[in-house]
């Protein structure tokens, strides 16, 4: 069995280290901060909305998918602050109107 002589495996780790270091996620720099309210619309089991975000300047009601568990709670109605992305699905609530399904990247209490 042959061994590998340092003289080319120290370049080859080189390589894989430049590779790798030029590969850093970072978050969206282009989302914009919105306000809205998350609000309790009731148990889906009984004709209710679930809890949803509705966006204070479109009036627009959004479903979540990462909604934080503070927020998960009976009677919600907290106004907040959050960056969220469309995640290109929709969702028929109880209602009857087709509602955004959206990944929320930060969100704040106001």
């Amino acid at each position: 069995m042959k061994k590998i002589p340092g003289l080319l495996l120290s370049p080859m780790i080189l390589i894989l280290l430049v590779i790798f270091a030029g590969c850093q996620k970072s978050a969206p720099s282009n989302l914009s901060e919105i306000n809205g309210h998350v609000v309790d619309g009731g148990d889906p089991a009984v004709d209710g909305m679930g809890i949803y975000i509705r966006l204070d300047g479109s009036r627009e009601n959004v479903i979540p998918i990462n909604l934080p568990a503070e927020y998960q709670q009976k009677g919600v109605n907290s106004p907040v602050a959050l960056k969220i992305v469309n995640t290109g699905g929709t969702k028929r609530l109880n209602f009857g109107a087709d509602c955004r399904i959206v990944y929320i990247v930060s969100i704040r209490k106001l």
